[in-house]
């Protein structure tokens, strides 16, 4: 199961918000997380 990496919450893959990213696919709880990723990927990115 994906894990949100801005939260950390762990989701089904079917219900997760998708941003793609330095051609890696990201998951997320809701958009107020992929929107907070959007801003700082680097810093998100690197904890998966």
């Amino acid at each position: 199961m994906p894990v949100d990496p801005v939260c950390g919450i762990e989701m089904d893959e079917d219900l997760a918000t998708i941003h793609e990213y330095d051609g890696k696919k990201y998951y997320f709880c809701c958009e107020g997380c992929k929107s907070i990723f959007a801003r700082k990927p680097g810093k998100y990115s690197k904890r998966q």
